[in-house]
């Protein structure tokens, strides 16, 4: 698992960004948080993730907020 933080987040269209420890920012769904729902996502949550192939690049996938 990557850990990081939630960068910024469109509740409207239910995507965003996740910045890794790394770094490096990547794409994710808002479905792919599994511990939360799209109206509790925060910008600056602790988050835990794995990266996965999407149709445009890669992803973030299996994402828990860190509580």
């Amino acid at each position: 698992m990557i850990k990081g933080k939630v960068n910024n987040f469109n509740p409207d269209h239910d995507f965003g960004f996740l910045k890794g420890e790394d770094k490096n920012k990547v794409f994710f769904h808002g479905s792919a948080v599994e511990n939360k729902t799209r109206n509790e996502i925060e910008i600056g949550q602790q988050v835990e993730y794995q990266i996965a192939q999407g149709m445009k690049g890669p992803q973030a996938v299996k994402i828990r907020v860190i509580e």
